[in-house]
């Protein structure tokens, strides 16, 4: 990673450490949780017509739900998940277009899946191979304690049934974007996790990104390098004791 360009300063000095606290400071005095223009002239949107069921009950009831059960989820319902993350839509030319969108279409985000309790697959460590819609096993084994730890600790990643974990292949947005990319790679993780909590919600399920973990000890959990391709999110998904708005 080069040093001589913001981009790739900021991915390098925002990492966690064990052995280091995490650079920069802090604001003095907590700034306002909502922003107003009194005295404004107004045009009232309360009452308006929501409609039931579907994607609007999923985004009414949405919630980062940490409190996962020790119970399994099938094969098709993580398929759904996979799927809603970043499963091919449509295609154009030789672009896969996906359910998530992605600056310039050039989509550097990475699906891989930590299967805890998944029934008929076998626990262990996969790659979302999207042109073939299957998972490609990388590490065999029983592997949440492991990322829990790297997740500073976060047992959720032990918990769950199973835990989304998104990569950003940097010099497919670089190409185009240069150090702007970093902009938009995380951006692009954001629109994935978000459709992975959509989805959650609706099959009656628990979801939970994480921003904190210790980078290098995640990425070598993966075999990446942290050159070519870096963690930037987390996500465990599965069954929860209760689910309450």
């Amino acid at each position: 990673m080069t040093d001589d360009f913001i981009g790739d300063r900021y991915q390098r000095l925002t990492m966690y450490f064990r052995d280091k606290a995490a650079l920069g400071g802090r604001p003095a005095k907590r700034p306002s949780a909502f922003k107003e223009y009194p005295g404004s002239r107004t045009v009232s949107l309360e009452g308006a017509s929501i409609p039931e069921g579907g994607l609007w009950e999923a985004l009414f009831s949405r919630r980062s739900r940490r409190t996962f059960t020790a119970d399994p989820i099938s094969l098709e319902t993580l398929s759904r998940l996979v799927f809603a993350a970043q499963g091919v839509t449509a295609r154009a030319g030789d672009i896969a277009l996906r359910t998530a969108p992605s600056a310039g279409a050039l989509y550097p985000i990475e699906t891989y899946v930590l299967a805890n309790r998944v029934e008929a697959v076998d626990p262990g460590l996969y790659h979302y191979n999207i042109l073939r819609a299957s998972l490609e096993l990388i590490k065999e084994g029983n592997l949440g304690g492991s990322l829990a730890e790297a997740a500073l600790g976060q047992g959720m990643c032990e918990r769950a049934a199973a835990v989304f974990i998104w990569t950003s292949v940097m010099d497919r947005c670089k190409i185009k974007y240069a150090q702007r990319a970093y902009r938009y790679m995380y951006l692009d993780a954001g629109h994935v996790c978000e459709n992975l909590y959509l989805a959650a919600e609706d099959l009656g399920l628990g979801c939970c990104g994480i921003g904190a973990f210790f980078d290098e000890e995640v990425n070598a959990l993966l075999g990446v390098d942290a050159e070519e391709e870096t963690t930037v999110y987390l996500a465990p998904v599965g069954p929860v004791k209760e689910k309450t708005r």
